[in-house]
């Protein structure tokens, strides 16, 4: 098949992109991981922000992000962003994801931190990016005009002119490859197995940012890296990540003693931005204070909403609710 694009990595911004320009084009999709679906959003479990409830609008949705971005993020994007979610939603519903809903048929929509009202939507609990991810590679593996590459470890970008013209790859079972088009696009996660703790998958390395540095591109905002304020400690490369919706639900942020790690520190509380809380979580253990997360508020309520957290405590031998 000779592509007209190239795109590498088969997380879910890969698996959008190569979706949407296999409408029009012929698609080679490269990624490093066995099998199709791969990179982070897989652990993803807190849902998707969208304005969809009543009462709710992009514009309010764009208010809470800019809040919550500290006066860092580009206004122009945000609004792009927020108005373009429930447009995403249900895109993701006609490629066949099924998102949780009230006995009404309604959206069921969750908090989370930094926002002022819930406008979350999950699937399957606390399962969501799984699921999303999952829909996605079904739907690439079955198109027509899409060619999976597993196993592929993108090694260089080819030039000519100054213009990008291919990929030289390695495959296991193929040895060196490469892959001419003219148009590659860059979908390869980010940096966060570079870290001693974190809740990213092993693939996260930062492949692509050295693949484009190489070409000439030039980097920026490199200082921002996707980061989750609450893991489950445990001897692992890749910690368990709970949720923020637990917070949203009512689990709070304690002490070994159950004080309150932020109360009335923040205006905001246990919902206060991941930043805040990841600073206050920080501050304690820096202190030598063990930091809890008890679930214990937030599983009385809603226990069938968090399946997997509750799996992840059980697994690592902890019963969330009682302790």
């Amino acid at each position: 098949m000779a592509a007209r694009a190239i795109v590498i990595g088969s997380g879910l911004a890969g698996l959008a992109c190569a979706l949407t320009l296999a409408e029009q084009a012929e698609v080679i999709l490269l990624t490093k991981t066995s099998g199709l679906a791969g990179g982070s959003s897989l652990w993803a479990q807190g849902g998707i922000a969208a304005a969809l409830g009543d009462g709710d609008a992009p514009a309010a949705h764009a208010e809470d992000t800019l809040a919550a971005g500290d006066g860092l993020s580009a206004p122009g994007a945000v609004a792009a962003l927020t108005a373009a979610a429930p447009g995403a939603i249900a895109t993701l519903a006609a490629l066949g994801v099924v998102f949780d809903r009230n006995a009404d048929g309604r959206l069921a929509l969750g908090r989370e931190a930094a926002h002022s009202q819930p406008r979350i939507v999950h699937a399957q609990g606390d399962r969501t990016g799984r699921v999303v991810v999952e829909a996605l590679a079904a739907a690439a593996a079955r198109h027509p005009r899409i060619r999976v590459l597993d196993g592929a470890v993108a090694v260089r970008l080819i030039q000519r002119d100054g213009r990008v013209v291919g990929v030289l790859g390695h495959r296991a079972g193929a040895g060196w490859e490469c892959h001419a088009a003219p148009a590659v696009v860059l979908a390869t996660g980010g940096i966060g197995a570079l870290f001693s703790h974190t809740t990213n998958p092993a693939e996260a390395t930062g492949d692509g940012l050295a693949l484009a540095a190489r070409a000439g591109a030039a980097l920026v905002d490199l200082e921002f890296v996707q980061f989750h304020p609450t893991a489950l400690r445990a001897d692992a490369d890749q910690l368990p990540l709970l949720t923020e919706a637990l917070r949203g639900a009512g689990a709070r942020l304690v002490l070994a003693d159950g004080t309150a790690l932020i109360g009335a520190r923040h205006q905001q509380g246990d919902l206060a931005p991941r930043d805040v809380v990841a600073r206050f979580i920080h501050e304690a253990m820096a202190a030598g204070r063990d930091v809890f997360l008890d679930l214990r508020p937030a599983l009385a309520s809603r226990p069938e909403a968090f399946p997997q957290a509750i799996e992840t405590c059980l697994k690592a031998g902890f019963d969330p609710f009682t302790q």
